[in-house]
């Protein structure tokens, strides 16, 4: 069987359209599961119950449900409750959901490797909380958060692929179409796979920039 190249390119407007799509949607999860999960983390690990326990509530309920479940919740059962959104919307809002809770762990491990000392010792000396976080905790941090939210990063990526499930134009969703429609799954596959490989290998170069910076600048 030959690689036909050339329906590739007769294509090729689609393909782009979808790895657009797909860079758009990782952002964006990102983005949210980022600022969402930075707080649930800080949540998490305060002394204030109101706090810990609803933090911890959601982190377990959506680690231990499947994405796909939450996917088809926020797709086909918030209708019912008179919630209609398009379909990148509840994509964005499910895998943001499940990124959310995901990250927040990545997050809390990174914040549970700052020796505890750090933090009474800057209690003792009367510094605000936030300042704490500011100047103490977040420069330390972020050096250890690297390697697990790039790996996450990665897997958020390739999560995005079961977008396409619910009618979002992705890279995968679009690669299934073109083959239910042309029947040569093998072209259109292979160059699915090498973008969600540029992908990854895009974020794998920017960990490893990262991790060499913060060991610069740490004089390590």
């Amino acid at each position: 069987m030959n690689f036909d190249l050339a329906i590739v390119e007769e294509n090729a407007g689609q393909i782009w359209r979808g790895f657009l799509a797909t860079i758009g949607l990782s952002v964006v999860i990102l983005l949210v599961g980022t600022a969402l999960g930075t707080g649930i983390a800080f949540a998490r690990e305060s002394c204030n119950r109101f706090l810990s326990l609803p933090a911890a509530a959601f982190v377990n309920l959506f680690r231990a449900t499947p994405a796909l479940v939450v996917l088809y919740f926020t797709f086909y059962a918030f209708p019912q409750f008179g919630v209609r959104m398009t379909p990148i919307a509840a994509a964005t809002v499910g895998l943001a959901t499940i990124g959310t809770a995901y990250l927040s762990e990545d997050i809390r491990g990174s914040l549970r490797a700052i020796d505890p000392g750090q933090w009474r010792a800057a209690n003792a000396l009367g510094m605000p909380y936030w300042w704490t976080v500011r100047r103490i905790v977040l420069p330390q941090m972020i050096p250890i958060a690297v390697a697990p939210y790039i790996t996450r990063a990665m897997l958020i990526v390739k999560s995005t692929s079961i977008a396409g499930i619910v009618a979002v134009s992705d890279l995968t969703g679009v690669t299934s179409g073109l083959v239910s429609l042309t029947y040569r799954a093998v072209e259109f596959l292979t160059v699915a796979a090498t973008l969600y490989l540029l992908l990854n290998t895009v974020l794998s170069i920017l960990q490893i920039w990262a991790e060499r910076r913060f060991v610069l600048r740490s004089g390590h």
